[in-house]
């Protein structure tokens, strides 16, 4: 106990305390109030599944591996419970997403503590662990955000371990396994935060170099141009349904000649011992080089079959793209990041080759012993998903980038510039929650001065900008700091790993993306917000009085959050006011009233349904938690034919849905209608078409 401060302790005791009266409150809460998603319930019904003997399976029929693995095996030992009783496991996984809640928020407070100050550390960690909007998208689905969000920030405290230490001792191979093991460990949580992980590599191997501040954002900036060039001259639609394929082996090129090239051509020496003019010329040459042999590769590809259709003036556009905002980088390194640096335009540097001629051994074992266990990890995994399930990534993103390249009645991918960036805001392409919420709430306060019923949007953005713009001459006044406490709290790292993971959803064509997809996100902003706070408040903190002032005040905040959040809870998981009858999903015992027992029932979704129907089996449609046979199937619109093959007699859905992409009204044939509930119908699934 003495290592926790007695702020830790009675926040600790606070989110414990929380999530054990919302865990022992009346049965009908937890799925009606708190887990509420439907594909938490595909995790609950496989975890289930898996504990009776039925293998990865949702529906006990078809083997599936449409999950994020880590949080899986976290609901395994759970969801055994669900044998006695359906509501037992969903009391214990609240009470340990209150667990992964405390913990995520401890260690916020410790890194901001350690870094910044400790008003500042009491701010960010009562923001986490009560802001009902973090709550909202994090912590209330049952989904594996809660693993997620608290592998990410474990990460970062690490990395922040490290960087103090990498300075004051030589580092060892067994401080690079650690790291490396806790980056399997993010990847895991969520695989799309493989990006972070991989990111996280080039922050430790490189580290002491301008490499590790620099080749992170580049690798973002190479990304964005390459896709936004292709969605330039083609239109986003069209990029879409036939070109974001193509883009991606584009992007995938440049980040290997691109990289090559601007290290070997000096781009990524010390930006101060360069002047203005060599930085120009060596990051011109090294771009001008890279675009005439990436469209020399790709055109080679074309013609050998390999690559796909891709419009030839997008490399000239990336190039101009590229060149102006690789080039921004560089003159803020020199001028911003590094401008309080020793080190002139006239010392004396290393080139390229000789650096890499002293450190390459180095290089290459800390690589090795990096990239070994997370690409190992990943490869193991990957083999084991392809013999188990014939398939080497989740089939549930395979499925929704499949719908981005068409009009589904799911939800649509990227669909304008702001979604593209993943600045859209109230929908699924809102990236930067809470900070959005508190971009939307300024935007109201500048009606006056931009008035009309129909410019939200333009006075969002307008907050946002002015938002940036006082951050940036913020962090002018404080360059100096601010590179400290960057390097120190790995904001970069989890910068670049944010921006390419936005990308990856949105310039792909996945058609998809939920708001609980951003979770690292949400940690870039509850640091980089600290980070800003700090540097506002920086001049009281050599007052001693202010700084007790500020600390009193952290704390008073911290408790108004804690109420908050606490009487939102209470109101929400009330005791003694349900039935303990009443049914936990009406459709439930709609269904279990006009099928028989035994029936296997088809519906697009069903994760909760399928969780809490008693003697039936229920099949998902839509193929996010199915095998990767029922894809291709649906695919090729056989779908009908493969669900009656196994055993499914009955489909429950709204017929008009199944007219439409991605079904394109392959069942209709199969269909003999029997019963409706809430605009849906009940249908037999016949064993020949009615008609062709």
């Amino acid at each position: 106990m003495k290592r926790f401060s007695l702020f830790e302790i009675l926040l600790f005791i606070t989110i414990i305390s929380i999530h054990l009266y919302a865990a022992f409150s009346d049965a009908f809460n937890l799925p009606n109030f708190w887990f509420t998603r439907d594909d938490a319930y595909y995790y609950f019904k496989v975890a289930q599944n898996i504990t009776l003997g039925l293998g990865s399976s949702f529906d006990g029929i078809n083997l599936t591996n449409g999950y994020h693995p880590l949080w899986m095996l976290v609901c395994i030992p759970i969801f055994y419970l669900a044998r006695f009783d359906l509501i037992l496991p969903l009391r214990v996984l609240l009470i340990v997403i209150g667990l992964l809640n405390a913990g995520t928020a401890l260690l916020i407070h410790r890194l901001i503590s350690g870094t910044l100050s400790r008003a500042v550390g009491i701010l960010a960690a009562s923001f986490w662990a009560f802001n009902l909007s973090i709550h909202a998208i994090v912590y209330e689905p049952g989904l594996e955000t809660p693993l997620a969000a608290f592998a990410v920030v474990l990460f970062i405290w690490k990395l922040f371990q490290f960087e103090n230490e990498w300075r004051t001792r030589p580092v060892t191979s067994r401080q690079i396994s650690i790291l490396a093991i806790i980056a399997v460990i993010v990847m895991f949580s969520r695989l799309d935060l493989i990006f972070l992980a991989f990111i996280g590599g080039v922050w430790i191997i490189f580290r002491g170099k301008p490499i590790r501040f620099l080749l992170p954002l580049d690798a973002v900036i190479i990304f964005a141009s390459m896709t936004v060039s292709v969605a330039l001259r083609t239109g986003i639609t069209s990029y879409n349904n036939l070109y974001a394929a193509s883009a991606t082996e584009a992007v995938l090129l440049a980040l290997v000649i691109k990289v090559i090239a601007l290290y070997f051509l000096g781009a990524y020496q010390h930006p101060r011992a360069s002047s203005v003019w060599n930085i120009t010329r060596q990051t011109g040459l090294a771009l001008s080089v890279s675009a005439v042999l990436i469209a020399a590769v790709y055109m080679i590809s074309l013609q050998l079959g390999i690559g796909k259709n891709f419009p030839r003036s997008a490399f000239a556009i990336d190039w101009g793209i590229s060149m102006f905002l690789i080039l921004a980088l560089r003159f803020s390194a020199r001028f911003v990041w590094f401008g309080n640096d020793k080190l002139k335009v006239t010392t004396q540097t290393s080139t390229p080759i000789s650096e890499l001629q002293v450190n390459w051994k180095r290089w290459l074992a800390d690589g090795s012993v990096y990239y070994g266990i997370l690409g190992g990890m990943l490869g193991l995994y990957m083999l084991f998903n392809k013999i188990m399930f014939g398939t080497s990534s989740p089939v549930s993103g395979q499925i929704k980038r499949w719908w981005g390249t068409m009009d589904t009645i799911y939800d649509r991918p990227a669909y304008n510039w702001y979604t593209f960036f993943g600045l859209g805001f109230q929908e699924a392409f809102d990236a930067w929650k809470p900070a959005s919420d508190m971009f939307l709430s300024f935007a109201k306060f500048l009606k006056p001065l931009y008035p009309g019923s129909d410019t939200t949007d333009e006075r969002y953005y307008i907050a946002i900008t002015i938002f940036v713009l006082l951050a940036f001459i913020l962090i002018i006044f404080h360059k100096h700091r601010t590179l400290r406490k960057t390097a120190e709290m790995a904001l970069i790292p989890l910068a670049a790993g944010c921006g390419i993971q936005i990308l990856s959803y949105t310039t792909t064509a996945y058609g998809g993306a939920k708001e609980w997809y951003w979770v690292s996100q949400m940690v870039f902003i509850t640091l980089a917000g600290s980070l800003l706070i700090d540097l506002i408040l920086r001049p009281l903190w050599k007052i001693k009085i202010a700084r007790i002032t500020l600390e009193l005040a952290a704390i008073t905040a911290a408790i108004f959050l804690a109420n908050g959040f606490g009487s939102y809870v209470k109101t929400t998981m009330l005791y003694n006011y349900y039935p303990k009858d009443r049914p936990y999903m009406d459709v439930v015992q709609f269904l279990q009233d006009y099928t028989a027992p035994g029936t296997v029932i088809g519906i697009t979704g069903g994760g909760n349904v399928g969780y809490f129907i008693q003697d039936r089996t229920i099949v998902n449609m839509d193929g996010l938690i199915n095998s990767n046979e029922y894809f291709q199937a649906l695919k090729n619109k056989e779908a009908p034919e493969f669900l009656r093959q196994r055993g499914m007699g009955v489909i429950f859905a709204n017929v008009q849905l199944l007219d439409l992409p991605p079904y394109y009204g392959q069942f209709q044939p199969y269909l003999e209608n029997f019963g409706t509930y809430g605009g849906k119908r009940l249908a037999y699934l016949l064993d020949q078409p009615k008609f062709k």
